[in-house]
Order: C-alpha cells, then sequence, then structure tokens
C-alpha cells in the first residue's frame, strides 16, 4: 500500500513538471491558475454562484483573459472557451476542431462506443448523418408535408390552451413542458410512424420528456462533476450525480429500444414506413460486422433526434411567451398583422411569412436574447494547430460562446433590452442579422435548423392568432433571464391566457 501511494506522489509530481515545461514551450491561451487535481472546478463553481448561470462564468473569463481562454476542470484535457463573432466563426469553420470530445460520459450514454450523430465524428458520422438526411428528406422533412404535419401539431396545443389552460393563471416554465409534446409530434411522426397526442394515453413518452428535461437541467457544455473527477462516481456515486444520471440514462434507451423491438415485431416484408423502417432494412440489406448500421446505433440515432427535436424549440416557444405578456406592446403589433394578412380564421402558412415582418423580428430577437443554447456542444481538436495565434493540442475540447456574439454592444445597439425592431429596415421588411447564429455554424451546425425555424414561425402564428398571453397579478416586472442548465429554459414567471374571440366580436 506504501509503494503504491509513494509510485502515485511520483506519478503526479512528473506530470506537473511535464506540464510546466509544456507551458515554458508553448504558446498556450490564457487562463485562471488552478489547483492539483481539480484544476479550475473550484473558481467554476464559484462564478456560476456569483452570475447563476454557466454562460456568466465565460462572460467574466473573456472580460478578464481574451477570445481565447483556458480552463482545467478535474483530470480532463483543457477546455478553451470561445469568445467574439470572429473567433467563433474562425473555430467553427476549422475542420481541425470538427470532432467531438471522447468521453466515459459520452461513451457511458451509448452503450459503450461513440455513436450517433451529436456527439459522434469520423466516418461512421458521416455516414450516419448522411443516411439520416436522406431518409428524413424521402419522408417530407423541410417540404410541404412537414408544414402540414407542424400545422397540425400547433392546432393540437390550441385546442388543449383552450380546453384547460384558459382563463387560468400558468407558470411559463410549465407552459414550455406542455408545448413540448406537440413540438416533437411531427417529427416522431417521422421516426416512428404515429403522432404523439397529450389528450390520449402517452404517459411513457410524457415521462421521458421529463427525463429529458432532467437531463437538460442538471447537465452543461463543460460535461459533469464525474466525468471531470472519474473516480467520483465509485466512491459518491449520488453526491457526484452519477447515479442520478446512470438512472435517465438507462430509462431513455429501454424506451427506445422498446420502441425498436416493437417495429421489428410488427414490421411487414417490403414496408418501410419510418425512419425505424428505414433503418432496420439498412442495417439487414449490410449484414456484416465492419458495418457502422446496428440497432444501437439506431436507439442512440434516435435519443439524439429526439433531445434536439425538442428542448430549443419549446424553450424558445416559452421564451417568446415570456417576453410578449411583458411587451404587450409587440403583442399588439404582431396581432395587428396576423389579423390584418391571415385573418381569425384563416390558417397560418409558411407563404405569409414575408408579410409579418413583427412576428420574424420579434423571433430573432428573442433567439438573440434568450440564448436557449448559449453555447455549441463541445468540439475536439484533431490535430494539434493553433486558434488566434495561441497553441492548441490534439485532444483539447473547445466550445464556441454563442452568446457573446450575440450580446456584443458593439454590434447591437443597447444589447440588453428587447428590441425586435432592430431586425426591421426603414420600409418595414424583416431583415436578417448574419450576427445571429442560435443554430451555430460550420459542418456541425445544426441540421434541425429548418424544422426548428418552420415549427417556431408556425406555433407562434397560430398561438397569437387564437390567444392573448398577459402577466399575471404581481408579475410587474419578470426577470427573463431563465433557468441554468444545458440549455437555458423558461423563467418562472405566471401569466394570464386569454382567448382573443371574444376581442373580435
Amino acid at each position: 500500500m506504501l509503494l503504491l501511494f509513494v509510485g502515485c506522489v511520483v506519478l503526479f509530481a512528473v506530470k506537473l513538471i511535464l506540464d510546466w515545461r509544456r507551458k515554458r514551450l508553448k504558446n498556450y491561451p490564457p487562463g485562471p491558475r488552478g489547483l492539483p487535481l481539480i484544476g479550475n472546478l473550484l473558481q467554476v463553481s464559484r462564478l456560476i454562484r456569483e452570475t447563476r448561470f454557466h454562460w456568466g462564468v465565460w462572460r467574466e473569463l473573456a472580460a478578464r483573459y481574451g477570445p481565447v481562454v483556458q480552463v482545467r476542470l478535474g483530470l480532463a484535457n483543457p477546455l478553451l472557451i470561445v469568445s467574439g463573432r470572429d473567433a467563433v466563426l474562425d473555430f467553427l469553420g476549422r475542420r481541425d476542431f470538427d470532432a467531438r470530445p471522447d468521453t466515459f460520459e459520452i461513451r457511458h450514454r451509448s452503450f459503450g462506443k461513440k455513436r450517433g450523430i451529436v456527439l459522434n465524428d469520423g466516418p461512421d458520422w458521416t455516414e450516419q448523418k448522411r443516411f439520416l438526411l436522406k431518409v428524413l428528406k424521402d419522408f417530407g422533412f423541410g417540404k410541404q408535408s412537414m408544414e402540414d404535419l407542424v400545422l397540425e401539431d400547433a392546432s393540437m396545443l390550441c385546442n388543449i390552451l383552450m380546453d384547460k389552460m384558459l382563463d387560468t393563471t400558468i407558470d411559463v416554465h410549465d407552459f414550455s413542458e406542455v408545448t413540448a409534446i406537440a413540438v416533437i409530434s411531427s417529427l416522431w411522426n417521422l421516426i416512428a410512424g404515429r403522432r404523439c397526442d397529450p389528450t390520449e394515453k402517452e404517459s411513457e413518452m410524457v415521462e421521458i420528456l421529463r427525463i429529458l428535461k432532467e437531463s437538460f437541467r442538471n447537465g452543461s457544455a463543460t460535461g459533469s462533476l464525474w466525468q471531470h473527477i472519474p473516480f467520483l462516481r465509485f466512491i459518491m456515486p449520488k453526491y457526484s450525480g452519477f447515479a442520478d444520471q446512470q438512472q435517465r440514462v438507462s430509462a431513455m434507451s429501454n424506451y427506445f429500444l422498446d420502441e425498436v423491438a416493437r417495429h421489428k415485431q410488427n414490421k411487414k416484408q417490403g414496408e418501410s414506413n419510418d425512419l425505424i423502417d428505414k433503418y432496420l432494412d439498412e442495417i439487414a440489406s449490410r449484414n456484416n460486422n465492419e458495418s457502422s448500421f446496428d440497432e444501437l446505433q439506431l436507439v442512440v440515432l434516435l435519443k439524439d433526434l429526439f433531445s434536439a427535436g425538442i428542448e430549443t424549440t419549446s424553450n424558445t416557444i416559452g421564451f417568446a411567451i415570456s417576453y410578449l405578456a411583458k411587451y404587450p406592446d409587440t403583442q399588439t403589433k404582431i396581432q395587428d398583422e396576423l389579423d390584418h394578412i391571415i385573418g381569425s380564421i384563416g390558417v397560418p402558412k409558411l407563404v405569409y411569412k414575408n408579410s409579418l415582418p413583427h412576428l420574424n423580428a420579434t423571433i430573432a430577437e428573442v433567439l438573440r436574447l434568450a440564448n436557449v443554447a448559449p453555447t455549441t456542444i463541445a468540439h475536439r481538436a484533431v490535430v494539434d494547430c493553433s486558434l488566434l495565434g495561441y497553441d492548441v493540442e490534439k485532444n483539447w475540447s473547445v466550445i464556441g460562446n454563442l452568446r457573446s456574439v450575440h450580446m456584443d454592444p458593439d454590434h447591437w445597439v443597447d444589447s440588453e433590452a428587447f428590441r425586435p425592431e432592430r431586425f426591421i429596415d426603414t420600409r418595414g421588411k424583416y431583415v436578417e442579422d448574419p450576427w445571429l447564429m442560435p443554430f451555430g455554424s460550420g459542418r456541425r451546425k445544426c441540421i434541425g435548423e429548418n424544422l426548428a425555424r418552420i415549427s417556431l414561425f408556425l406555433f407562434l402564428a397560430s398561438l397569437l392568432q387564437k390567444f392573448r398571453f398577459g402577466l399575471a397579478p404581481g408579475e410587474t416586472a419578470p426577470c427573463l433571464l431563465g433557468v441554468n442548465g444545458f440549455t437555458v429554459s423558461p423563467p418562472h414567471i405566471n401569466i394570464v391566457i386569454t382567448s382573443r374571440c371574444h376581442d373580435k366580436k
């Protein structure tokens, strides 16, 4: 035992000496000095407590050290935080940073190896992504039929509000959870061949949505405590969060494994009605051990689509409702547009999009201010390289601070204020701003961007056509920063929903 202890001390001392020598020879990015073993974990934890958000940590560090900051979180490789539009675009546009970190946490959620498309890289990722996009396109993803599916979901959500929530006070945070099952319904129809209807028995789906929400609330782009200090999952699994995460991963895996099993059991020869059917056909056609197509890969792919298809869209809708309740004049402008262009009984469609500048501008401003995804998912350097003149070693992790771009006061006049008109020109037309990049940039840009934009427009147009959203009594000046997590979720503020049909009589 003594010999083992001495050996560990010697190895640790050697590591410190080698790290020190490397720092003298290399031009590494600046960052806060950390402690042995835990690195900057204590400093990051303190800044999270002070600022209440992970993005607050990156803002403080960027202000102190510049556009590229190095932090060490436990025993993992250094993490770089890249801030500012030029630096973020440079980083996201480089193939040097196209990979994903290879960590136990990532492998743990995908049955022991890197799978899927969100947290994967290399030839398998390319093959899976190409297959996914082709199949979804064949089933109508991004086409007219997709618009029709989303409109059905928006109508379903409006009916739920009319039946259950009208003239009652509701927490916006809870409202976004109500929208989640409506948001995923159209995508789930392409994936599994059936729609989700919260008015029917969808207890399993509702439970998975709850678990997914917990995962996002308890996570961050930089990883978990047990990832930074791996031995914690063995000696204190509950305190480190590993036990809870293990339960969530198991529950989601079992749900999608059962879905795949149902498809295998019910699938008829020669019929392929959805993504799962097509994938099972692909597995059968390959029939070799070298293929990247197998049932575990399919389950992780379903997890990726399910997670990416819900969180940002439902949260953004919740934030939009929050801002419009707080700023009723903007809500009135949008509803006047809707009344004029579509009317009270017309169906909102994408063909009207260019005729609704205030709705488009409000969506853009909410995406800018809410920053539901304040950073990119972590990337990994695939080679030794440089970034803004600093040396970066292979396998270091890098995240892009998207919020720093969206809140840059040098570009956005009065950047902290809610001003949708910044996206409307002197002719009253909506204009896009290249500084707005809520879905990232480069080759790892969110593949669901088109569906997310369609959903945001059609859901909000449908909701605002039929309902008025106002602050509940007592909510005079609510804070709209939201709730911290891997993504930022809508704030806990109370609103009242009323039908607009009374206004038009």
